[in-house]
């Protein structure tokens, strides 16, 4: 008791010691506020690669090969325990190309071409309503594309103008409403593309444009709607477009009286699924080779960490230099508190309740300075977002992070981690002072005349 009473009154009546409180505030709060910013980008990259990518991902073991679309394959796939949802897609490197344009080669850009089932991808999570209808500039916190820019999945506004007219050519035929309209020509197919596809060609919603394939095969369409997963390398390629169709680019229409094939089936897990195991049932029950999202999208995510280990270990490195204001401050309070320790000493007070008064008073002021640095960095964390739309300007680079916002993480686990830190590196910049106030003889403070 009478170190806890003895720590505690020291940390509350010296100035000195409210500089060490100060100093271990900020010491949390500045690591709070950077790991919580970098654990914000982890996150959100960790749930939008996921969500791209599916749980699972089931391909031909031979690369470039389709597998067989029949329904026995499907049925296969979905009752397979842990399986909650699957969708076929057919994926290949090919060209999108302005209808307009003379050149393919000069004019036609770089895409990743993915033949989906609209229904089935929306189904597993991948087409989520807020990555559509972003538009294609350089400034992500544009306000998205207006109705009539845009499409749904692959109606395009065009299509959307067509089945009005075609209502009222039923409508006409039925007695009901104007006379028949003239024969129109049918619209052409929608394709869906990443914004960045758009904001760096030119290319706009609506517009004509040719898609083709390595294959040579070539297909008309019109952009019918964009998307962005805020995943800058796959947005800058992604392209979009009807299973049926990306079958034809592919050469999988199935000739002859051969079933129709795919490129692979992107699997959603269900919610209590181990990913690794559900990955192995899945590859022995088709033969298929099976990856986790975290295997084909690992690259992208593993650097975050690392970024992110590296920066915490900067952060502990700035911790472990407040030991030398948490020695100093402690060591100047032995030195002003000498006579009344030497006093406590001669009246029977035992030499680990002095040692223990002043560890105490570290170890409080460690946990209360921590706590306070917790609620300080959480606050900024907080205010980030505000403070730049209040600024109007994002203060992230938008083409490094590619996200308006600056994404955070509220995990208490950061916070507490580094308190927990910063009282290690506090008791033992205050063990030799402790141990120095222990030491004192009293009998000397009595021949200084004290």
């Amino acid at each position: 008791m009478l170190a806890w009473h003895l720590g505690w009154r020291y940390l509350c009546k010296r100035r000195a010691a409210w500089l060490a409180f100060i100093a271990i505030t900020l010491t949390v709060a500045v690591p709070v506020v950077v790991i919580g910013v970098m654990q914000g980008f982890l996150d959100v990259t960790t749930r939008q690669a996921r969500a791209n990518e599916s749980d699972l991902t089931a391909t031909s073991m031979w690369f470039g090969d389709g597998i067989p679309d029949t329904q026995n394959a499907r049925t296969t796939l979905a009752n397979i325990p842990g399986v909650a949802q699957i969708a076929p897609f057919v994926s290949q490197y090919g060209l999108l190309v302005p209808r307009l344009a003379r050149n393919e080669s000069d004019q036609g850009v770089p895409a990743l071409i993915d033949g989906v089932d609209w229904a089935a991808d929306t189904a597993i999570g991948r087409l989520a309503p807020a990555m559509l209808h972003t538009p294609p500039v350089e400034n992500l916190s544009a306000p998205a594309l207006a109705p009539t820019e845009r499409g749904t999945g692959f109606l395009t506004p065009t299509w959307r103008a067509h089945l009005a007219l075609t209502g009222l050519d039923v409508a006409a035929a039925m007695g009901v409403g104007p006379m028949p309209m003239p024969p129109r020509q049918r619209p052409p197919i929608g394709v869906v593309t990443g914004r960045e596809v758009l904001y760096a060609s030119g290319i706009r919603v609506g517009m004509p444009v040719q898609v083709a394939a390595g294959t040579g095969t070539k297909i008309s369409a019109e952009i019918s709607d964009t998307i962005g997963t805020g995943i800058l390398e796959i947005d800058r390629f992604a392209v979009l477009i009807p299973l049926g169709h990306g079958q034809l680019l592919a050469g999988y229409q199935g000739r002859g009286g051969q079933p129709k094939q795919v490129g692979g089936w992107r699997i959603a897990a269900g919610p209590n699924a181990a990913l690794k195991p559900l990955s192995a049932t899945v590859q022995a029950a088709t033969g298929l080779r099976v990856d986790t999202w975290l295997e084909r999208r690992g690259n992208m995510v593993k650097s975050l960490e690392l970024q992110r280990n590296i920066m915490a270990l900067v952060m502990i490195a700035i911790q472990a230099i407040a030991v030398f204001i948490v020695y100093a401050v402690f060591s100047t309070l032995v030195a002003e508190k000498r006579h009344d320790i030497g006093v406590l000493l001669g009246l029977g007070a035992r030499r680990r309740d002095i040692a223990g008064a002043f560890l105490m008073a570290g170890l409080a002021a460690c946990v209360l300075g921590g706590m306070s640095g917790w609620a300080l960095g959480w606050g900024v964390l907080a205010g980030l977002n505000p403070l730049s739309k209040a600024l109007n300007m994002p203060l992230f680079p938008q083409d490094v992070i590619y996200t308006p916002e600056a994404p955070t993480s509220f995990d208490p686990l950061i916070p507490l981690f580094f308190i927990a830190v910063m009282s290690v590196v506090g008791v033992i910049a205050v063990a030799l002072p402790a141990w120095r106030a222990s030491r004192i003889v009293p009998v000397e403070i009595l021949r200084e005349g004290g």
